[in-house]
């Protein structure tokens, strides 16, 4: 398994480890995580087995990259985020979700910022994007902070829980992130009340 260490003033990233397991479910049992993500309601021990398996498998075969969140303050595992590359076009979607104790934080944002550095400078993307439910505003802030552009609403894009949903997507591309600096590495963890 790949080593690779994500690091800022306030957080670890590192690849998801079998310890981890036991962290997940109290993490993603908040009806406001199942609500904007695809995580199961409800969410078993088992299906906290089967992610870690299979994201380590991913990561193996460079399918994808899905690191745990560690918020080094509290020593503490807080969530999950991942790149998922399709490399024969050099671009990669983000997903994640913060468990809602660690919620205005600024953990998602340092986190994105953290993976988005880490897709441009080694998995050399050309674009990095992310969409959100037009009705969790507060992740597109977090996208907008992490110095992604609004592209736009793709209606009824996503069948999620038995509806279709309206998906806001934001993108950065790499000649966006050599052009503001390589995001400021001072600025990986803004901390603020929408993440």
């Amino acid at each position: 398994m790949d080593k690779t260490i994500l690091e800022s003033a306030a957080l670890l990233m590192r690849p998801l480890e079998t310890g981890d397991i036991d962290e997940i479910p109290s993490l993603v049992e908040a009806p406001e995580i199942a609500a904007n993500t695809f995580v199961p309601r409800p969410y078993t021990a088992e299906d906290a087995v089967e992610f870690v398996q299979r994201a380590r498998e991913r990561w193996q075969y460079d399918e994808a990259y899905v690191f745990a969140i560690i918020d080094k303050d509290l020593g503490r595992f807080v969530g999950c985020m991942g790149l998922h590359p399709a490399l024969e076009h050099d671009r990669a979607e983000v997903g994640y979700w913060v468990g809602k104790p660690y919620w205005g934080r600024g953990v998602a944002t340092g986190a994105l910022r953290l993976l988005i550095r880490f897709g441009f400078d080694v998995l050399n993307l050309n674009r990095i994007e992310a969409g959100h439910f037009d009705h969790n505003p507060a992740s597109g802030r977090v996208m907008l902070k992490a110095n992604m552009r609004c592209e736009g609403l793709r209606r009824q894009y996503i069948l999620h829980r038995d509806q279709y949903k309206d998906v806001i997507w934001h993108a950065i591309l790499r000649e966006d992130f050599n052009a503001e600096g390589k995001d400021s590495k001072d600025q990986t963890n803004e901390k603020t009340a929408e993440d």
